[in-house]
């Protein structure tokens, strides 16, 4: 059975009574909310941690860690103590792929209900200097945005920009001539004023397709270009083709007078260690 907050917070309970451990790594993430691969999201392993000095927890279908927390690393819920958003992303770095772990950070800031600020994960990783993951915490670090509504704005802003396009704002207010408000599309240029626009399932109801109508409009009354993507512009219809996404906002891009400049061809896609892309499934 897929792990589902509820469903593990109910074994994690149990478990972490049982053993004094923290509820920690994936089984943290989960809990705490955070997008992950599919494949990730849905394990069914509790992972556990105890601190040095104390057995690391072996039971069926429970991954033990040992390893030492502060005490700001530690929030103890109703029901279980598990690792804090910081520390959770932290833990993070040793198994997800760079891209997915920049996918998570970007959560930690979003724009609604942030779980902690950019001063605040910059002052937490300078004390993480030296330790088992920092190195690739640090790589990520330097790709993450503040301010995103969702995963998918994440995942496209780094396909566009590993494909050598400049990188786009987040959730930059749009006015019209009188200064009114439009929008905050998903991903924006102000100065070519092209919009992109992530449309995920959620848009498929006639109620938001109407409204979605009607935002473009706006936009498009306004002198803006709107780039309307969904997932199947983000895959690659064939190995090595360049995904549509990048396509049809290069084309956009180029339309409103943006030249690209010569350089290196795209970087390949960031893997895991298991060698899995980091989009070849929705998250």
């Amino acid at each position: 059975m897929a792990a589902t907050p509820d469903s593990l917070l109910e074994r994690a309970e149990s478990l972490a009574v049982a053993t004094g451990a923290v509820v920690s790594h994936l089984s943290a993430a989960v809990l705490w909310g955070f997008p992950l691969p599919a494949s990730l999201a849905d394990e069914t392993v509790v992972h556990l941690t105890t601190l040095p000095g104390h057995r690391a927890v072996r039971r069926k279908n429970v991954l033990g860690h040992q390893q030492s927390l502060e005490p700001e690393e530690v929030v103890a819920g109703t029901r279980v103590r598990c690792t804090s958003p910081l520390r959770t992303w932290f833990d993070l770095a040793s198994t997800l792929s760079l891209d997915d772990l920049v996918i998570a950070g970007d959560f930690l800031l979003r724009r609604r209900s942030a779980l902690t600020t950019i001063v605040g994960l910059d002052a937490y990783l300078e004390g993480k200097q030296g330790r088992p993951g920092y190195r690739r915490a640090m790589l990520a670090r330097a790709l993450l945005r503040a301010g995103t509504d969702s995963p998918k704005e994440t995942e496209l802003r780094l396909l566009l920009v590993r494909h050598g396009l400049p990188e786009p704002g987040i959730n930059v207010p749009m006015f019209d001539a009188t200064g009114g408000w439009i929008q905050d599309p998903d991903l924006s240029y102000e100065k070519e004023m092209v919009a992109i626009q992530y449309d995920g399932g959620h848009h498929a109801s006639a109620a938001q397709r109407r409204g979605d109508i009607f935002r473009d409009e706006n936009a498009r009354d306004a002198g803006w270009r709107v780039v309307v993507l969904t997932q199947w512009h983000l895959t690659p219809l064939a190995l090595g083709m360049e995904p549509a996404a990048v396509t049809r906002v290069r084309a956009a891009l180029i339309e409103r007078g943006w030249a690209p400049r010569p350089g290196p061809k795209p970087r390949p896609r960031a893997v895991s260690a298991s060698g899995r892309s980091p989009f070849e499934a929705p998250i």
